[in-house]
């Protein structure tokens, strides 16, 4: 079964990299490439098979003011600049990070612009990519955040277990919080093993809850018992496509979370297993 699920993992890995490719021929957004890019870094694939053109253009879009089209763009955009080489992109890394600091709302957290409310999606995946940029009081709000949002959607709960083992953050107001939040997230995966926005939610299981699911789970693996991850494993592996993708609306973003899904389960089972 690992066996299979690896050679699935090269063939998603393969139609990505010619995602990544076709995208930037197309000149689209350059967050989906940079995003996509990072996905498969981090899923294994070595940052020099990422077409260099995609590195210069990133860097070459990048504002005076250190940002790029705006707070999920410099999040996205900046940790591509992480993946392929921190080292000799410091400057651009640390402009983008002042760039986010400064684009933070009233009420202390992000959106998706300055003038939004506060959104789990957006501060807890800025966590759980730059924990060495999360301060005490953001995670602290973040908390104060889902604990007002509690119960409520999937993805959320993830993004937020993400964000605090991420950055090594105990909850303050609720010291059962990260138990609770795990309890209740693995609750909801559906009767098929994927997850959607909650269990009882009248949509199916996607690519996207689920992974995000999968890989909040995985940051506390040991409160969750096995058979949660080995439904979510077969899931993943059941409804992917012999062309290495899953059906959903954005192709790549379901398929690089998907991917990199897999691989950390693969991962957990051989850990767990060895």
């Amino acid at each position: 079964m690992t066996m299979d699920i690896i050679t699935g993992n090269i063939r998603t890995a393969g139609s990505l990299r010619t995602m990544v490719e076709e995208m930037f021929r197309k000149n689209l957004e350059l967050k989906r490439i940079t995003k996509t890019a990072s996905l498969l870094i981090e899923s294994g694939l070595s940052a020099n098979s990422i077409p260099p053109a995609v590195m210069k253009t990133c860097l070459e879009q990048q504002h005076s003011d250190g940002g790029w089209a705006g707070i999920v763009d410099t999040i996205w955009n900046a940790f591509f600049l992480k993946k392929m080489d921190r080292a000799a992109f410091v400057t651009p890394i640390a402009g983008a990070l002042d760039y986010i600091q400064s684009q933070k709302n009233e009420h202390g957290l992000w959106g998706r612009s300055q003038r939004d409310i506060s959104r789990i999606p957006v501060s807890g995946i800025l966590f759980y990519l730059f924990p060495e940029s999360a301060q005490t009081g953001e995670l602290e709000l973040l908390e104060e955040l889902w604990i007002s949002e509690k119960n409520s959607l999937t993805y959320k709960a993830a993004y937020s277990l993400m964000a605090f083992n991420t950055a090594g953050y105990r909850p303050k107001r609720q010291a059962s919080l990260i138990e609770e939040t795990v309890s209740w997230l693995a609750s909801n995966q559906k009767d098929d093993g994927g997850f959607s926005p909650w269990k009882d939610h009248p949509v199916d299981a996607d690519v996207f809850c689920t992974s995000i699911a999968v890989l909040g789970l995985l940051q506390y693996h040991r409160l969750v018992e096995r058979v949660v991850f080995e439904r979510a494993l077969s899931w993943l592996a059941g409804n992917r496509l012999k062309t290495g993708i899953w059906k959903y609306h954005e192709i790549e973003d379901g398929a690089s979370w998907g991917l990199f899904a897999l691989t950390q389960l693969v991962r957990y089972f051989e850990e767990s297993d060895g």
